[in-house]
């Protein structure tokens, strides 16, 4: 490549250096927040020094800014990507802000935070849990993750959206509300029902059911500020079934169950949810010859090469869902299982697990037509298993999994 034409010519397309070029809301919008977490953690980081607060905010908007155009120089070189000043523009002005918050405010905020984890787990642990579903639900939701500010937009994802229950339902097959809808906030419904260690006595199954479908209707309602997304009814619909039909469940069943059985039932969830995220929509093709032709290359069996090659915040949505879940799923194996909490070679037994399930659900989208398998998702379980293994338990047993 050009390195002449790269610097001179194809950086200053995009406004504010070209007059005559446009630039979109919804680009505006993601590269002015793209670095203000970086940007908070950096300077409330090293406010913990001695550096002071003025060398601290400097430093932070130093590493940012060099960052952004680090990244945008790279992306010169690659054929799908172009490098923009643009970009590196508000992704600077993204550090500063956020360097402007964390420099006044970090080491409270930070303080503050972690003491309530930390108090949180130790006593409730199913409540950091319960945060960490909303988080990957509301993920989930609003992927991906490009806001726009174009009021014309707005109004089109409006007139494109779903009002009709009939007509929602149809966008998806039934197996997929079924997944991903009522089963999600059926366990959500059971986990807001037991947070602060309520026990589920009866008056709060209701709460945590109207909790569960507000939190529904809330995503439906920033979906419009979303470029692509649009409002679909039958998502708060089938929500507020699966809510429905947890508290009732709960009221009724969750005092019969032992401990014992409910982690089981946790564990299964977990693990078929899992399944269903790696094998929809289930039309396999059992012929090896198309599914030798899938085999990954030698490039692609690097750490995170697919998520680093498709470099959007979509794919970090999908690499902290997969760490989250496996993690998730080791620890209540931890809590279930009395030798596993005990074996000393936990950590390795942990991660082992996690590859072996890893390699089935992959296996597995070789032989679907519309699915690649990747050896990243393979690192992200081993990753997310090893969180799992090391996370201290809870001190005193003072709640039960629904």
């Amino acid at each position: 490549m050009d390195l002449s034409q790269l610097f001179h010519v194809r950086i200053w397309n995009y406004w504010p250096f070209n007059p005559w070029a446009r630039f979109s809301g919804s680009d505006f919008l993601s590269n002015l927040v793209l670095y203000v977490p970086l940007g908070f953690l950096l300077a409330t980081r090293l406010c913990f020094t001695r550096i002071g607060r003025l060398m601290s905010f400097g430093l932070t908007a130093l590493v940012c800014s060099c960052l952004s155009a680090g990244i945008e120089t790279l992306q010169g070189l690659t054929i799908s990507r172009i490098p923009s000043a643009t970009d590196w523009v508000l992704n600077s002005v993204s550090g500063l802000l956020g360097a402007g918050v964390g420099v006044f405010q970090g080491q409270s905020l930070w303080d503050r935070t972690t003491s309530w984890l930390k108090d949180r787990w130790h006593s409730h642990p199913l409540d950091i849990v319960t945060l960490s579903y909303m988080v990957l639900l509301a993920a989930d939701a609003l992927s991906p993750f490009l806001p726009t500010i174009l009021l014309s937009q707005v109004w089109r994802n409006l007139e494109n959206s779903h009002f009709g229950i009939a007509e929602g339902l149809a966008q998806h097959p039934w197996h997929w509300w079924l997944i991903t809808r009522a089963l999600m906030y059926l366990i959500l419904t059971f986990l807001l029902a037991a947070w602060g260690g309520t026990g589920h006595r009866q008056r709060e199954w209701g709460k945590a059911m109207f909790l569960a479908i507000l939190f529904s209707l809330g995503l439906e309602l920033m979906k419009p500020m979303i470029v692509s997304r649009v409002i679909n009814v039958a998502n708060i619909a089938i929500a507020a079934g699966g809510a429905a039909l947890a508290a009732g469940m709960g009221s009724l069943c969750a005092e019969r169950l032992s401990r014992r059985r409910k982690l089981d039932l946790a564990i299964l969830a977990l693990l078929g949810y899992e399944c269903y995220l790696a094998w929809t929509p289930f039309n396999f093709i059992w012929k090896l010859e198309p599914a030798l032709r899938k085999l990954p290359s030698a490039v692609e069996l690097l750490p995170l090469y697919h998520y680093a090659m498709g470099a959007s915040l979509n794919h970090v949505r999908l690499f902290v869902q997969a760490i989250v879940l496996q993690g998730i799923l080791i620890y209540l194996l931890r809590m279930r299982f009395f030798r596993f909490e005990q074996c000393q070679a936990r950590l390795a037994l942990a991660v082992l697990l996690a590859a072996v399930l890893g390699f089935l659900l992959e296996g597995g989208q070789l032989f679907l037509p519309s699915r690649t398998p990747a050896m990243t998702d393979i690192y992200c379980f081993m990753i997310g298993a090893a969180c799992g293994a090391l996370l201290p338990r809870m001190r005193q047993r003072t709640e039960e999994l629904p």
